[in-house]
This record gives C-alpha cells, structure tokens and sequence, in this order.
C-alpha cells in the first residue's frame, strides 16, 4: 500500500472522482425542479428566474465535467466549496427578485464573495498542477 502512495508523487493529480460540477450539477437540477413546479402551480416570473438561472450552472457542471483530461488543471477543484456557496447566492438572488430587494442584495453580496473565493481557488489549483 505504501509503495502505491510513494509511486504517484506528491504533488500528482489522480485519478479520484471526476471534479468539483456535482454541487453545481445537483444545484441546478434543484433549481429546474423548482422552477417547473412553480411553472405549474404558481408564479411566471419566479419560475423563469429558476428556470434561467439553471442554465449556466448546467453548462459549467457539463463542461467541468469533459475538459481538461485528468493530470491536466481543471476549471474547478474536486472539492469546492466556493461553487456551494455561489449555488447558494444564486438561489438567494433568485428568491430576492420576488420576495424583496434586502434579499436580492444579499444573495448578490454572497456571489461576489462566492465569486472571487472561487478565481482564488482556481488560480491557487492551477499554480499548484502547473507548476
């Protein structure tokens, strides 16, 4: 066991789970199901919010998920916190467009933070396989 560990070198990428998309990919399918129920049975405005706003974190999940080969960087970490918390401001933002603009602004403020977490993660992951 020990002569597996030593033989992938310290600062290796392996091969383990496929990157950080499923918090984005299970976000987002949270928010097509709640978009669609609320299609359904309620508002118009609110559910195309949802419906919407999983869009981007579909096509993000998808292509995290294809590019780059595993050894190669990736656009985000295996395990990201950051793109939990960006899920989260994102739904936040999303239920302040219709439930006021104090929760609006807050869910706006917790994307920016989510968002420059995030760039510093991925610089931080980049520099760390790349060099």
């Amino acid at each position: 066991m020990a002569a597996k560990v030593g033989s992938t070198g310290g600062g290796a990428v392996t091969g383990g789970p496929k990157g950080g998309g499923g918090p984005l990919l299970a976000w987002a399918c949270l928010q097509l199901a709640l978009g669609t129920m609320l299609a359904l049975w309620g508002e118009q405005v609110p559910a195309l919010l949802f419906l919407c706003g999983a869009i981007p974190l579909l096509l993000l999940s998808a292509w995290n998920r294809v590019r780059p080969p595993t050894g190669n960087p990736r656009l985000l970490a295996r395990v990201s916190v950051p793109v939990v918390v960006l899920a989260l401001a994102t739904a936040t933002a999303a239920l302040g467009a219709t439930a006021g603009l104090w929760l609006f602004l807050i869910g706006a403020e917790l994307g920016v933070f989510a968002l420059v977490w995030l760039i510093r993660e991925i610089v931080a992951e980049r520099r760390t396989v790349g060099g």
